[in-house]
């Protein structure tokens, strides 16, 4: 019974992994509920975050062969509650089967930090405990460790954080040779090529934590330009932190080679930007429609700049009448 009992959680939290790839608002919701329920449900859910991102490198060198049996003859022989499940692995497609083929082998994963990464366009929500949440926007990698659920380290691309605060141990997010400490927050971080950006959407973080560390309140933001020493902090509406999860970007006198990081991150393309319109400002919304690339040909007139494809991606131009 016990053992069926654990069967069920595992099962469920496949259907989260998979159902929080792209999770709105509601599934939020829905699966904080799930979490509360029973502690159990969050051990399981850990469990399989563990999985994936231990076996993600190695999928690249398994073959499977094919199955003997129909779908159709499978799904006569499988009790209802499973072939639900069955049903959420195919809609997740590989990456969920190879998790529930997985677990199995689970326990030689157990320790150690472990990269998760997502490739262009793509999306992923981490679970480092029952209440700390960590989802990856496009085009990012990121490093954790099973042996301490307080740790992350950004190594590029961005990531929004809910984080659980823990006055003995604050969780610490290492971002090249910065960090930041949560005060018990929601926050938002970038780190690319331009440098490090961070928003506050509830709580207060610190950054550099230290004599010369600087305190980020709900609706502060950090610019921390690779190109100077200089770290401004702006104000930043609340609604706009981690907007890329909504489809939305919103942008008070950022410059555009900030817009166009983001933009290749959401639209999983490469965009080339000339370097004399990189530092111009730009202000507005975006909305993201779904449409893909093709979006960022309609994009160029609100932002100013001319945009054409090249061999290796876009490339974003002078519009008419700037400087080139």
């Amino acid at each position: 019974m016990e053992t069926e009992t654990a069967h069920r959680h595992d099962a469920r939290a496949i259907e989260w992994h998979v159902r929080l790839r792209d999770g709105d608002d509601r599934a939020w919701e829905a699966f904080a509920d799930w979490l509360a329920e029973d502690p159990r449900h969050a051990a399981a859910y850990d469990a399989i975050e563990r999985v994936d991102a231990a076996i993600a490198p190695l999928l690249s060198e398994v073959s499977f062969a094919p199955a003997e049996r129909t779908a159709a003859n499978d799904d006569a022989v499988l009790p209802a509650s499973d072939r639900r499940v069955r049903g959420w692995l195919i809609a997740g497609g590989a990456l969920a089967a190879s998790v529930a083929a997985a677990i199995v082998v689970a326990p030689q994963f157990e320790s150690g930090r472990y990269d998760v990464a997502t490739g262009p366009g793509e999306r992923r929500t981490i679970a480092l405990d029952a209440t700390t949440v960590v989802a990856l926007n496009g085009s990012t990698r990121m490093t954790f460790d099973r042996k301490n659920a307080r740790f992350a380290s950004l190594v590029g691309g961005e990531a929004l954080f809910r984080v659980r605060h823990d006055d003995a141990a604050p969780f610490t997010l290492h971002v090249g040779r910065n960090r930041v400490e949560d005060v018990g927050t929601v926050f938002n971080v970038v780190n690319d090529a331009g440098g490090v950006r961070v928003t506050v959407a509830e709580g207060e973080v610190v950054y550099n934590p230290g004599d010369r560390g600087i305190s980020l309140h709900a609706g502060q933001g950090l610019i921390d330009p690779s190109s100077s020493k200089t770290v401004r902090v702006i104000a930043t509406p609340v609604a706009s932190v981690g907007g890329w999860q909504k489809g939305q970007l919103l942008y008070g006198g950022a410059p555009l080679s900030s817009v166009a990081a983001d933009l290749a991150r959401a639209l999983g393309v490469r965009i080339d930007m000339a370097p004399a319109i990189a530092n111009l400002p730009f202000s507005g919304a975006i909305r993201l429609d779904g449409s893909g690339p093709g979006q960022l040909e309609r994009l160029a007139p609100a932002l100013g700049v001319t945009v054409q494809r090249g061999s290796a991606g876009w490339i974003m131009k002078p519009g008419d009448g700037a400087a080139r």
